[in-house]
């Protein structure tokens, strides 16, 4: 309730309105609704989106939200976030230039979030491509999640799949913690294995994995849990390419939406939600990390 207690704070300060906390929050919530309707059918959204420079990538997530069931009790629920981007490609980068070589930043972003189940996420997606007038997409990124690369290709059918770079690399260095005990052969170990997947993919790190010798059970353990995982990615591990196109690679963009879409207002110390209510507000926080919020006030006509 800290947001609507400050906005009541100061509406009484600065235009000597009084209204409670909780009206003000009632407010909020109801006019949730108006504002998807009137982004859905506002003419200047697909405009904006049809104009901007780039070509279009889409990027989803999922970032769980403290939530009170009917009977009253917590859960710990998944709010599905998506988002559509234009962007220009960059230069041409070689794989060891992933880390400093600048990509031009989204000419525009348009995101969208909910606690749903993946057909209502799906139907989500199909609403936000007819909103923007949106045919295919030349890219999707996101990391492993299941669910994710379902709705990418029910929603956009064969399309060129990314996984986000620092969620391989991530698993990557689960593994060296496992087979090294030294913090220098970890680390030259994970910066050459990362490599690896920068500029081979999986072929690469199933040569390089499969030249490791004399392990016990537990590290044969990890490493053949490694590559089980980036064999069921195989097809998503083309950052060379990518990089050669200047194109994205990591799925910043979606995770930076996790923090500042849902994260900075539902993930509040004790904050506890029912679901209508969360998914009310994640409409206003999508106008705004959009950049629509002024759009979101214009009558459709």
């Amino acid at each position: 309730m800290w947001s609507y207690r400050l906005s009541a704070e100061n509406l009484q300060e600065l235009c000597g309105i009084f209204l409670s906390h909780t009206t003000i929050g009632k407010i909020a919530i109801g006019t949730a609704a108006k504002v998807a309707d009137r982004l859905k059918d506002n003419v200047d959204v697909r405009n904006t989106f049809q104009k901007a420079k780039g070509e279009t990538e889409f990027y989803a997530d999922g970032v769980f939200v403290n939530t009170r069931n009917d009977d009253g009790k917590m859960e710990w629920r998944e709010m599905k976030i998506g988002a559509f981007a234009k962007r220009e490609c960059g230069l041409f980068a070689l794989p060891i230039e992933w880390y400093t070589r600048k990509l031009p930043e989204p000419s525009v972003v348009s995101a969208f979030a909910a606690i749903v189940d993946k057909e209502e996420f799906q139907e989500h997606c199909q609403q936000m491509r007819r909103t923007l007038g949106v045919g295919g997409v030349t890219s999707a990124l996101g990391d492993d999640a299941k669910w994710l690369w379902n709705t990418v290709r029910a929603v956009f059918g064969k399309t060129k799949e990314c996984l986000d770079i620092f969620h391989g690399a991530e698993h990557i260095s689960d593994c060296g913690k496992v087979l090294f005990e030294s913090v220098q052969e970890r680390t030259d170990w994970f910066e050459r294995m990362r490599l690896v997947l920068l500029s081979e993919g999986f072929v690469g790190m199933e040569r390089e994995l499969g030249l490791l010798k004399t392990l016990d059970e537990k590290q044969q353990a990890s490493v053949d849990t490694l590559l089980e995982y980036l064999q069921n990615n195989a097809h998503r591990l083309n950052y060379s390419e990518r990089l050669a196109k200047g194109r994205a690679i990591g799925s910043g963009l979606i995770e930076g939406a996790c923090k500042n879409l849902v994260g900075k207002r539902l993930k509040q110390t004790g904050a506890c939600w029912r679901v209508p209510n969360a998914n009310r507000i994640a409409i206003l926080c999508a106008a705004i990390y959009s950049n629509q919020w002024k759009n979101a006030w214009k009558k459709p006509y």
